[in-house]
């Protein structure tokens, strides 16, 4: 009898981990919804003050999140049949701002795997305001938004554009970008890219499984990947900056007046850089120590599996 199950659990837990996967990446808010399929189970609005938070934890669902200058927090469910007698949903409006937490009537286990939920999270806030948001199984994306923002999905995607204020986002399975956010910038994920476009101010950008692409100015930089490439075009003063891949090239575009105490590392690769060098101390194919532009900030770059090609723009 042990044999058996023990031969089941061998068959059964793979096809359950892909059916995991496929689930938690199939929909989210940057594919067309089928509205057939979603309609509004509840709206909520709150009154509420400029610069208080906004706090959602979900066990499931997509987060879709804009501004309006108004002083309100509008709270839209969406879901299909089903939803309504599935998940529970608790909302407070207090003196530090607005709370909402979704849960699964009956948990998670085993034997509702497959009772998927279809569930989705349409929030408007005010424009300067604080959010923080946590999801099991959706994708998030928020616009418009000044004020501190904290992000997390255990399997989605998330997208920012036009934020302002110190911003932490991770995500376990998914991909993570932002287009015109400034402010301090932490974005972590295990298993996706990592996007930055016009940032300006300090970044941490860090994944396991792949690229990292960023584009702005004004901030001290650091790009770790362990397994895809790094591409930095920097603009401004340099606040020092630390790239590193473990899989990949490392490619990074500076200002032609950049100036920086250099060392770069590439174990698996060459080093091509055209900046002038001034008191250099170790220069070869895969080993750059030395002064652009008289020196500055550190700017180490270090791969292990390609190349380095460092270039004025």
């Amino acid at each position: 009898m042990k044999n058996i199950i023990k031969f089941c659990m061998t068959l059964f837990l793979p096809v359950i981990f892909v059916l995991l996967s496929f689930s938690t990446f199939a929909c989210g808010p940057y594919m067309e919804f089928d509205n057939s399929h979603y309609s509004v189970i509840e709206e909520k609005t709150f009154n509420t003050s400029p610069g208080k938070e906004f706090n959602l934890e979900a066990s499931s669902g997509d987060v879709i999140i804009s501004t309006s200058n108004e002083p309100q927090v509008i709270v839209k469910v969406l879901g299909d049949e089903k939803t309504e007698k599935k998940v529970n949903i608790k909302y407070e409006n207090s003196d530090e701002g607005v709370s909402v937490i979704a849960k699964r009537r009956d948990g998670w286990n085993f034997f509702n795997f497959g009772s998927e939920v279809k569930l989705r999270f349409e929030v408007v806030l005010p424009d300067n305001y604080n959010v923080k948001v946590s999801t099991s199984g959706g994708d998030i994306l928020l616009s418009n938004l000044n004020g501190k923002i904290k992000l997390h999905s255990s399997g989605g995607d998330i997208k920012l554009k036009n934020t302002n204020g110190e911003t932490f986002v991770s995500t376990s399975g998914g991909d993570v970008s932002s287009t015109n956010s400034a402010g301090n910038l932490e974005f972590k994920t295990s298993g996706g890219d990592v996007h930055i476009v016009k940032f300006d101010g300090n970044v941490d950008a860090s994944t396991s499984g792949g690229d990292i692409f960023l584009n702005g100015s004004n901030g001290k930089v650091r790009a770790h990947t362990s397994g895809g490439e790094v591409s930095l075009i920097y603009s401004g003063n340099n606040y020092g900056i630390d790239l590193a891949s473990s899989g990949g090239d490392v490619n990074v575009q500076l200002p032609a007046n950049f100036a920086a105490d250099a060392k770069m590392y590439a174990s698996g690769g060459d080093i091509k850089c055209n900046f002038a060098a001034t008191n250099a101390q170790n220069i070869s194919a895969s080993k750059y120590e030395a002064q652009l532009n008289n020196g500055g900030n550190p700017l180490v770059v270090k791969s292990s599996g390609g190349d380095i090609i460092v270039r004025s723009k």
